[in-house]
């Protein structure tokens, strides 16, 4: 759950929003921000409404009284939370006459269907959250650190799996297991494991191919626990690696160095990408590196922050976000090598990705 004083901050942002841009109210619907605004972790299963002195949660009878126990400071409403009656009472006993609501989260079938017919002036909040959830507390950054070491330790105990003979989706099965009963939640997302030849394949979800001796082994994961995400990502060996796959190994770990060594206050996200990418197109591997340096990371995995050549978003204080730079070669396979960083006290970048170590590993 998030800290109280953490979600009383940022009620108090919305409220100081709705009364700067003459709204009533504003209703929460997406489930990262639902939970970013009351701790409810029904997951989707629950509305906001707050007001600038009232908040209600609308949640049905399943989660009625964890939302009692998670958002004790709501007034509880038992219904559908999509159910269009429960919602207009409400605005209707409230008084409520414009309300913001969560446009760039809002299909637009939901849109037609339900905010349209609630009988209220609509305003658009636009990125309100993602200006709010981009720079993270001391709170919240120990949180995603504690996912970090949780996945780690999770990695390092699944280590002795990894050999030959495995099928890429029992080691997925046995990292996610060894994450679960350390108290992961669940998986951040869909674990990424591409052994051999797929590893070319930068988000090559774990499939029933065997793993090989000689097959380099991209195991891409993350674990939710404490309403936080971690991610990572280690290229391992089964067996002695080619010549090949050696020199790409080391050319990715110097581009991620690179970067985070170069990093200096005021950086923008391309000016970081481009430190670690000018490394990989020095050694003559630039068409081969085709996603961007990094992301945002937090209650979603991919959250504010884009660390991509074409980004001006400075750096700054209390982001967190990804530095994995990746080669992927078709019909050879592929290395990637992701830690989270945020920015210390002494301008630089701060591993919160502890372990396993970054150094060439054979199983």
């Amino acid at each position: 759950m998030i800290f109280v004083e953490e979600e009383r901050r940022v009620v108090l942002g919305i409220r100081k929003y709705l009364k700067e841009n003459g709204l009533d109210a504003i209703i929460v619907s997406s489930w990262q921000n639902v939970y970013y605004c009351s701790s409810f972790t029904g997951y989707g299963d629950a509305l906001l409404l707050i007001t600038g002195d009232k908040k209600f949660i609308i949640t049905d009878s399943r989660y009625y009284v964890q939302a009692g126990k998670q958002a004790g400071d709501y007034t509880l409403v038992k219904n559908s939370c999509w159910n269009l009656k429960a919602m207009t009472d409400l605005i209707a006993q409230e008084g409520v006459k414009k309300v913001a609501y969560e446009d760039l989260a809002v299909l637009h079938t939901m849109f037609v269907n339900y905010f349209e017919r609630l009988g209220v002036e609509l305003s658009g909040a636009g990125d309100l959250f993602l200006k709010s959830r981009i720079i993270k507390t001391p709170e919240e950054i120990a949180k995603v650190e504690a996912a970090c070491d949780l996945a780690s330790a999770a990695l390092e105990r699944t280590f002795k799996y990894i050999k030959a003979g495995i099928t890429e989706i029992e080691l997925a099965a046995r990292l996610e297991y060894e994450m679960r009963t350390a108290g992961a939640d669940k998986p951040s997302f869909d674990t990424i494991i591409a052994s051999g030849v797929r590893g070319s394949m930068p988000h090559g979800t774990a499939s029933d191919k065997v793993i090989e001796k000689g097959d380099g082994v991209t195991i891409d994961f993350g674990a939710f626990f404490g309403g936080m995400c971690s991610d990572m990502t280690r290229t391992v060996f089964v067996g002695e690696p080619s010549a090949k796959m050696r020199e790409i190994y080391e050319v990715v770990k110097e581009a991620q160095q690179t970067a985070i060594d170069g990093y200096k206050p005021g950086m923008k996200g391309k000016d970081l990408d481009k430190l670690a990418r000018d490394v990989i197109v020095d050694h003559g591997y630039g068409e081969y590196f085709g996603h961007s340096l990094g992301h945002g990371v937090g209650i979603d995995v991919h959250e504010g922050v884009s660390v991509s050549p074409g980004s001006e978003l400075v750096l700054e204080k209390g982001m967190i976000f990804s530095v994995e730079p990746g080669i992927y070669v078709p019909d050879l396979g592929g290395v990637r090598i992701e830690d989270l960083v945020t920015i210390g006290d002494d301008g630089k970048l701060r591993m919160i990705t502890k372990a396993p170590v970054r150094d060439l590993l054979i199983f």
